[in-house]
């Protein structure tokens, strides 16, 4: 990999970030290399350092470009103002041509593409750092879209993941304050979530998981696109084409835009506190309209979990923000996180109900920022050595994004105000006879084997 690491410490340097390389001990190896590549005067100042992180990850490709994509997501790890640059990050780059698309495509299906597709567009629909899309015609007249992975990208991605493991070594070892952050397993979270992203056969999971949980008349206004498993692969996935548009441009086509802002809520509540599953990556390109008014869901590549025990504390924490009360607040967040060192709660708790004292004012729910309430929270946690697991932040994150749009889309959209009769439905369940019933039974069986075992352990 010393050649990736070469280009990677050239387009440090050509972006005023030399003094990386300089810590990191990369001169001594590179120096030739490096004289050329530095920065024209003629070009003016360098920009900010936060876009100048966002340039280079762009230039470096798309490991690190879903690098600072997935990383965007997380306040907890890095500045809000880095974050909000990290979402400007674009996963478009060139498509490969026609050719190599076939040759892709026909290895996996293991026959000639005429065979299997009336119509096959060689012009890509979108293309992307990982793979592209094509549009295509089943035999039957289905329309069909077909996702492609670029040849050779799987070792691309492996080579950049090794050196990100190198260079999170040398994160803790040069910035002793990055230990709390423990770099090396941010590396491994992003490894495990881009080689995922890297079997299409994942994301065909997902998609079926999804069908199987909006297939109920009360959710015929959520379509999740069908997936032909026949003819899909690691390295192609074929789906329903949507007829469709970006919620964003919904409303020039005549919909009702506060309501489907208000069902976007209601179908984000839907999978995390009745599914414990949920869509991981949700924008605008990713939620869209269609002719009928339903909302269509594609790209289930990053998706999120919530365990029964995760549930019930997201549940308790949006209640105990509508309700205002903040010190059951910051017993939430204190639940939820994990501790990275000695902690104050008294101090802790003093702060949380300082910053929602401040966001919530005398405003009402409806004035809300919600994302701004999330990242104080998360960024006062981690000043009192809490983290929290990321999880619970790709859930804060589809929330945010979730209010963002919908305020766009509906500008008078109360999103703590639309989750409440969701979020009091849930706590009452929580509460229910059948459900105490069944923790008791579970407790009583836990304490039996327990007991059983007992003697044997004590022995």
């Amino acid at each position: 990999d010393v050649g990736r690491l070469r280009q990677i410490a050239k387009v440090l340097v050509r972006h005023g970030l030399g003094y990386v390389v300089q810590a990191w001990n990369l001169q001594d190896k590179f120096i030739v290399n490096l004289l050329v590549e530095k920065r024209d005067e003629a070009q003016g100042p360098p920009p900010d350092l936060f876009a100048r992180i966002c340039v280079v990850l762009q230039e470096l490709g798309p490991t690190f470009v879903k690098l600072g994509q997935i990383l965007s997501t997380r306040p907890d790890l890095v500045p809000s103002e880095l974050c909000g640059e990290l979402k400007r990050l674009q996963d478009d780059v060139g498509p490969i041509t026609a050719e190599a698309a076939r040759g892709v495509l026909e290895a996996s299906l293991g026959r000639p593409v005429a065979e299997v597709f009336a119509r096959f567009d060689d012009e890509p629909l979108a293309s992307a750092s990982i793979a592209q899309v094509h549009t295509a015609t089943l035999e039957d007249g289905a329309e069909v879209v077909v996702k492609i992975q670029r040849p050779g990208i799987a070792d691309t991605i492996q080579s950049d993941l090794n050196i990100l493991y190198w260079v999170a070594r040398q994160i803790e070892q040069t910035i002793p304050e990055a230990e709390a952050f423990d770099p090396v397993s941010i590396a491994r979270e992003f490894d495990r979530a881009i080689t995922k992203e890297l079997d299409f056969n994942y994301e065909a999971n997902n998609l079926e998981r999804f069908q199987r949980n909006f297939d109920v008349d009360e959710w015929r206004s959520v379509h999740i696109p069908q997936v032909y498993r026949d003819l899909s692969s690691k390295t192609v996935l074929v789906m329903e084409r949507l007829r469709a548009v970006k919620i964003t441009d919904a409303a020039r086509y005549g919909h009702d835009m506060d309501a489907i802002a208000k069902e976007c809520v209601r179908m984000l509540l839907k999978q995390v506190y009745e599914d414990g599953f949920f869509h991981g990556d949700l924008h605008p390109g990713n939620l869209l309209i269609m002719e009928d008014g339903r909302i269509g869901l594609i790209d289930f590549g990053l998706v999120g979990r919530m365990t029964p025990p995760m549930k019930d504390r997201m549940a308790e924490l949006f209640l105990n923000l509508i309700t205002q009360n903040y010190e059951g607040l910051a017993r939430n967040l204190y639940d939820i996180s994990r501790k990275n060192g000695p902690i104050d709660y008294p101090r802790f708790e003093a702060d949380v109900c300082e910053l929602a004292d401040k966001n919530f004012g005398s405003a009402s729910l409806a004035d809300v920022d919600f994302g701004i309430i999330v990242r104080d929270l998360i960024e006062g946690a981690i000043r009192h050595n809490l983290r929290i697991p990321p999880d619970y932040t790709m859930f804060f994150k589809a929330l945010m994004t979730v209010e963002g749009i919908g305020k766009i889309v509906s500008p008078d959209l109360d999103l703590l105000e639309e989750s409440r009769p969701h979020i009091e439905a849930i706590i009452k369940q929580r509460y229910s006879p059948e459900r105490m019933m069944k923790a008791a039974v579970d407790t009583g069986q836990a304490f039996v084997k327990l007991s059983r075992q007992f003697p044997v352990t004590a022995h």
